[in-house]
């Protein structure tokens, strides 16, 4: 037996409902792509999110630990190319003036070294740790907590860095972050909305 809800009531849900996609978490591309020089112009003014994928790595290791993040023998590193591209981020950063505030790095011994060597500086954020190992609920933790710091507002004139890794982000905003060191630029928008800038890929830096 079907109920008719009364015509107020139908409102009322439509609005609500219509609310809740309003304020549903929203990725914004631009109308036309921005190249990686652009970007990089656009950093040195800051208030941008850059998401960087750890660097390049040693494929031959795996990760036989989720929890022992100091015991970098238990992980897959950077190998000697992951450390050039990071050594040559912090070359062109320095170079170009472009003003790094909060850097966040996952735990994990390639996203700490990663940032270590690109920007000289970071905290570690237990919360941006691969979340393709997480369970269901974890998952969904680990996606909400990077989607909110998308969504901070950096330092007054600087850019905010986030290290971290692939499914985090495909995750929280719908993007696969590759190869290994590329860089994903966003802005927030407003209340959930981000704006996707554009992408700089790793061997930029080296061939600048």
């Amino acid at each position: 037996m079907s109920v008719k809800l009364p015509v107020g009531i139908c409102l009322v849900l439509f609005l609500f409902l219509l609310q809740l996609w309003a304020e549903a978490f929203t990725v914004v591309m631009p109308e036309s792509p921005v190249n990686e020089k652009e970007i990089v112009l656009r950093l040195k003014e800051g208030g941008y999110i850059i998401y960087m994928r750890h660097g390049a790595t040693v494929h031959s290791q795996s990760d036989r630990t989720d929890s022992d993040f100091e015991n970098c023998a238990l992980q897959r590193n950077l190998s000697k190319e992951g450390k050039d591209t990071a050594q040559a981020v912090a070359a062109a950063f320095k170079q170009e003036h472009i003003p790094v505030g909060k850097v966040l790095s996952s735990p994990y011994c390639r996203c700490k070294d990663t940032a270590r060597l690109a920007f000289g500086h970071f905290a570690i954020d237990r919360n941006l740790r691969f979340a393709l190992i997480s369970d269901i609920n974890e998952t969904i933790a680990l996606k909400e907590h990077l989607r909110d710091l998308l969504l901070s507002e950096p330092d007054t004139g600087t850019n905010t860095v986030l290290v971290s890794h692939t499914a985090n982000l495909k995750e929280a905003a719908g993007i696969w972050p590759k190869p290994e060191a590329v860089m994903i630029v966003f802005r927030r928008l407003g209340k959930n909305r981000l704006g996707y800038i554009g992408k700089i890929e790793p061997g930029f830096w080296s061939s600048r």
